[in-house]
């Protein structure tokens, strides 16, 4: 008798549960808010993407036309790649309607690695890392809509670490035997200066005020360093030209937060 009693029990429980839950989130029924005057936004933010620019072609050239030779006695061109990663923290403010005042707290990170492929042993190292304060202005398409397509153009400053040719450090520097001083020295410089670029995303917006959104990022760093670096490739005697000069990164970015009103 009380086997099969167990069953009912069970399913009048799960009945009584969804009908108190049903009951206690009644608010989800409501349509997404969307974006309007007197909201507040904040969300936390992951990119990734390709850097370009004046430093990153610094380092190609340094590495043009070296190699390096495994232990199979198999040789294949030094040549790399750079990838950056970021994240951080955004606050937004809209006083009227299809405007708002953004803050936002990022950290980036740009790494340089190997291309040998899978089938061999790769390098990697940090070349570019900051801590960078931006401020923007945020204007949305809509209002009060659950879609929203928004472009933040902001600027704001950074503090940068670069550490030039870290791969080559990594592989070159005990290239030459009779001459080991050719490839030594601080390679590591700071720079704290401009930063600016620009956001267009699409955003979405869910009952209770959450968000996500996903966009494409532009990112300019303009770094100046106090000194050059005194670097040459002992493989083919070229001199790195990185004294200073930009770097663009180019980055998918998404977004996921809260959104409540004033």
């Amino acid at each position: 008798m009380i086997k099969r009693l167990i069953p009912c029990l069970i399913i009048l429980n799960l009945i009584y549960t969804s009908m108190a839950l049903s009951s206690e989130f009644d608010e989800l029924d409501k349509p997404p808010e969307g974006a309007h005057e007197g909201q507040i936004l904040l969300g936390a933010f992951f990119a990734f993407g390709w850097p370009k620019g004046q430093l990153i072609d610094a380092e190609n050239d340094f590495l043009k036309d070296s190699y390096y030779t495994f232990d199979s006695s198999i040789s294949k061109s030094l040549e790399v790649s750079h990838q950056s990663y970021a994240l951080g923290i955004s606050a937004e403010y809209m006083p009227v309607n299809h405007f708002g005042a953004q803050l936002r707290l990022r950290r980036t990170y740009i790494v340089q690695s190997t291309t040998f492929g899978s089938e061999y042993e790769n390098w990697k190292g940090y070349l570019y890392r900051d801590i960078a304060f931006y401020l923007g202005t945020a204007i949305h398409a809509t209002t009060r809509k659950s879609w929203d397509f928004v472009f933040i153009p902001f600027i704001g400053y950074s503090m940068a670490k670069y550490n030039a040719t870290p791969v080559a450090k990594k592989i070159l520097q005990n290239y030459d035997p009779v001459n080991p001083e050719k490839y030594s020295g601080d390679m590591s410089r700071e720079s704290n200066g401009l930063s600016y670029g620009a956001e267009l995303n699409c955003s979405i917006y869910f009952t209770g005020g959450l968000y996500i959104s996903m966009g494409a990022e532009w990112i300019r760093n303009k770094l100046k360093f106090d000194r050059g670096f005194d670097l040459t490739n002992p493989q083919t005697n070229r001199r790195y030209s990185g004294s200073s000069g930009t770097i663009d990164t180019y980055s998918v970015i998404i977004t996921a937060g809260y959104a409540f009103s004033n």
